[in-house]
């Protein structure tokens, strides 16, 4: 198979992949305020009406995550992600257009949130298998460390600026940046210098597309840190969606915040996330590779318990601190995950292998952001963040167990070229942080 040329090292082209992505991310981080605050401010939607909004958002995650794993791995991947950007701006501005229209309805912002969810599903699975055809593999670490970074920066000035063009210009002015911003991601992606060759494979048929599929399912089911990493994701990215289904709520209508504190607030996570980031490779000498996942998600998702005591008093001051706790921890987490996948997938099955772990932890979020609707209206918004913080805390604790713990290093990971998980742990019968290579038998679906 004749795949994407690899850029030699960490050069121009990544700079404007980085570039492009750092504005994207400015803008995504304003519309993730926009068109909820549009919602709840302006057309006063009910707890319920505002989860849709959220399920409807990551339900193209559970529709379309397994077949765009075999597309991204077919398909020039810079022209998916060029597609999807321009597919997100027009929905984007599709949603300005009918409101100054005088189409005030809430069926056209759930129209737009699962349009944009699902040009999202392919640019995010494109993306990370594109990233490795960018940088050499002992670039990677860094490359990642370096978008995570600067994607927690504009978590941070979208937030904070969200709230503040919102207050000033109204939720859907302020959702014209968004759309600007898609464009000139695409603009970016368009510069960078990947070839792009024919690929020989066979014609994609809906047999060949399942067959396929299998071979990602089946090659993170049989790593078992791959498979470990999976399921802790499922369970805490639903217990996630729970909160998040009800968080915006909670903000304005039980604490009373205005929209300027809310992005205030939210900012916070990105500032310590782009520390978390500055910090991360400290923390992995100091914790090991494994420890380090299992710390950092367990910490950045039992911290969430905390969010209703906001209701005490010092509302800004707890939420603060919880997302300052979030924020770092997520960034070890998420670095390091994504990395790890992306060191030991070979070329092949990337998109596959992405495409598969969306799936499994993203499959369970629109049923918890639903979950999180109807539990508002029942129980209340504060008890509702509560039960969602407590089954992500849960989720949490999986990574304790198994071989997770026994990676010392990333560096420890080899690819591995021929279709399985070649990880490196120390043997189950060994106490000492002994490190040797186990690599797994290799089957059919996995070639």
């Amino acid at each position: 198979m004749t795949g994407e040329a690899r850029r030699p090292r960490l050069g121009a082209d990544f700079l404007k992949l980085w570039f492009g992505q750092g504005v994207s991310h400015f803008g995504s981080e304003i519309s993730l305020l926009a068109i909820p605050t549009l919602a709840i401010l302006v057309y006063h939607a009910t707890p319920f009406q505002a989860s849709v909004i959220g399920a409807l958002e990551v339900a193209p995650f559970t529709l379309f995550s397994l077949p765009a794993g075999p597309l991204a791995d077919r398909l020039p991947r810079r022209v998916i992600l060029i597609v999807c950007d321009v597919g997100r701006a027009a929905a984007v501005g599709l949603l300005v257009v009918t409101y100054f229209a005088g189409l005030h309805h809430m069926w056209l912002i759930y129209c737009v949130s699962f349009l944009v969810g699902t040009f999202t599903v392919f640019f995010d699975i494109t993306f990370m298998s594109f990233v490795p055809l960018v940088v050499t593999p002992d670039r990677l670490l860094g490359a990642n460390s370096t978008l995570s970074a600067t994607k927690s920066t504009m978590g941070t000035a979208g937030p904070s600026a969200a709230g503040l063009l919102i207050q000033a210009f109204g939720p859907v002015r302020t959702l014209l940046i968004d759309a600007v911003s898609y464009l000139v991601s695409a603009v970016a992606i368009l510069l960078v210098r990947v070839r792009h060759e024919r690929r020989t494979t066979t014609r994609l048929r809906l047999g060949v597309l399942l067959r396929e599929i299998r071979e990602g399912l089946a090659y993170v089911w049989q790593s078992k840190v791959l498979a470990r990493v999976a399921l802790v994701n499922a369970l805490c990215d639903f217990g996630q969606s729970i909160i998040q289904a009800v968080y915006l709520v909670f903000l304005y209508n039980s604490l009373h915040l205005s929209p300027g504190v809310v992005g205030f607030v939210l900012a916070v996570s990105g500032v310590a996330s782009v520390v978390g980031a500055m910090l991360l490779p400290r923390v992995v000498r100091l914790l090991g590779f494994g420890r380090t996942l299992a710390v950092s998600i367990l910490v950045g998702m039992g911290v969430e318990l905390l969010t209703p005591v906001a209701l005490l008093g010092l509302a800004v001051g707890v939420l603060m601190a919880i997302n300052a706790v979030g924020g770092l921890t997520n960034a070890w987490y998420d670095v390091n995950q994504l990395t790890y996948r992306q060191r030991i997938t070979p070329d092949h099955l990337q998109g596959r292998v992405h495409a598969t772990m969306r799936m499994t932890f993203s499959g369970p979020r629109p049923f918890g952001y639903l979950l999180g609707g109807v539990l508002g209206t029942a129980v209340g918004v504060a008890t509702t963040i509560f039960i969602g913080a407590l089954v992500a805390t849960l989720g949490a604790l999986v990574l304790f167990t198994g071989s997770v713990l026994r990676l010392r290093s990333i560096d420890d990971v080899e690819p591995d070229s021929a279709g399985t998980p070649a990880e490196t742990t120390t043997p189950e019968t060994t106490t000492t942080p002994k490190t040797t290579t186990t690599p797994k038998s290799t089957t059919t679906q996995t070639s």
